[in-house]
């Protein structure tokens, strides 16, 4: 007899896990709060696009006067600079410099709308976009950054040479825009601070509820044998592949007086809930170990849906059985699977069908059990719906898992071959396998 190989209870778990994400929330308050989080790049490409469909409105429509040449060219120099910091500014070594990027966009803004007629530019609203992206950032002193930086814009005309007498009103005008925009940056701020720390909360529960769904993954995953079963004579491999990070699906075996128990569920629907319920399910028939009948572990389990469970309105086909190991004999029960192989050495196979209905489904069910010999070689194969999906999804599909069975050399390359499978799909539902091989050279007793 040579070395039991060792079954993984779940490979790659962490591949195949899928774990809860925070999503960005939609609404405008909490895409505000993102501003500050967005790179400086991607907040400065809309400014200067803006910027330079100015200068092209103003230096090819005639009813756009260009009053300063110069002016008009110090903003394109200034905007794109400003643009091209925003690109090591993105890196998080220098973010704290990238306010400096807005600064220059109020530098701009005004020498634009000095070179433009100033009172008469229709380009003075693009200062509002300075304005949003320093209120946006986080503290009530970018508030007064915005105001300054508003003024700023208002004041460069003059520093470029603007009279109060040649735009008498423009000082006012000014000043009237920058108490727009203090009041604008204001509402920015605030709105900010608080889709911020919404947001905050958010992220705190989806990672308490992440850590959470992790916690049961990985209980799940503990209550899957961690290893063969050490039955001299006999090969037993195991995977399952929750399609959330929680699965409805199960297998367990465990040793009984004189052989093996095993069993494959499938509980309706994925995720947490059914998880729960196949967690249940494999401790109420672990309950029935010294029961030498199969059917009594189903009628546990529907006396259970029955009372514990009623209000889950859910149900689970199961497939359990009985090794005998001295001689072979299994003794099985199948609630509804019907997904069952049984694979013999002279690679032949036939489909173990059920006829009876899945645990939970209905009330007062009756289960059969049936007999069938493991000889050396044979080898028993159980297995969700989840595989299917592999293939085609329809029950033709039990013939490319007969292919596998057949050109596999142990239950654990049958096993490697499923997941292997399993692995190059995303997986709408659960995939699990239970393999169960007698090995050649153990003889049946008469």
């Amino acid at each position: 007899m040579g070395p039991i190989p060792v079954a993984r209870g779940n490979p790659a778990p962490e591949k195949k896990q899928r774990v809860m994400t925070l999503q960005m929330m939609s609404s405008p308050v909490e895409k505000l709060a993102g501003l500050d989080e967005l790179s400086p790049v991607l907040k400065q490409v809309p400014i200067f696009i803006l910027f330079v469909l100015a200068g092209v409105m103003s230096a090819s429509i005639n009813t756009l006067a260009v009053t300063s040449w110069p002016a008009l060219s110090a903003s394109a120099v200034l905007v794109t600079v400003a643009t091209t910091l925003a690109v090591p500014f993105g890196r998080a070594r220098l973010a704290q410099f990238a306010t400096v990027v807005p600064a220059l966009d109020f530098l701009a803004a005004g020498a634009l709308r000095h070179g433009t007629g100033e009172s008469q530019s229709i380009y003075a609203s693009l200062v509002l976009l300075p304005v949003l992206w320093f209120a946006s950032l986080k503290g009530r002193r970018y508030v007064a950054y915005a105001v300054g930086g508003a003024g700023v814009a208002i004041l460069v005309p003059f520093a470029l040479g603007s009279t109060i007498n040649n735009n008498p009103h423009e000082l006012l005008r000014g000043l009237y825009s920058t108490l727009i925009f203090a009041l604008a940056a204001v509402v920015v701020n605030e709105l900010a601070r608080k889709a911020r720390a919404n947001l905050a909360v958010a992220r705190q529960k989806a990672e308490t509820a992440t850590e959470e769904l992790n916690r049961a993954a990985q209980i799940q995953r503990f209550l899957l044998p961690q290893g063969a079963a050490p039955l001299p004579g006999y090969e037993t491999a195991g995977a399952c592949l929750p399609s959330k990070a929680v699965g409805g699906d199960f297998f367990d075996w465990y040793l009984i007086d004189g052989g093996l128990a095993f069993t494959l569920g499938d509980v309706m629907g994925k995720g947490a809930g059914a998880g729960m319920i196949a967690a249940t399910t494999r401790a109420v028939i672990r309950s029935a170990k010294s029961n030498h009948d199969p059917v009594a572990a189903l009628h546990l389990t529907a006396d259970c849906f029955a009372t514990d469970l009623d209000q889950a309105s859910s149900f689970a086909t199961l497939f359990h059985a009985r090794l005998r190991a001295e001689d072979g004999r299994v003794l099985y029960s199948d609630a509804g699977h019907g997904l069952t192989l049984l694979v013999r050495a002279n690679r032949t196979w036939e489909r173990l069908a059920s006829r009876d209905l899945p645990v939970g489904l209905m009330p007062d069910t009756r289960w059969e059990s049936h007999e069938i010999f493991l000889n050396p070689g044979d080898m028993i194969v159980s297995f969700s719906d989840g595989i299917l999906d592999l293939y085609d999804g329809t029950l033709a599909a039990i013939n490319n898992v007969a292919e596998l069975a057949l050109a596999a050399s142990s239950a654990q390359d049958l096993v490697d071959s499923v997941t292997a499978q399993a692995s190059t799909n995303s997986n709408p539902d659960d995939v699990t396998v239970l393999a169960i091989r007698r090995e050649h050279g153990t003889m049946r007793k008469s």
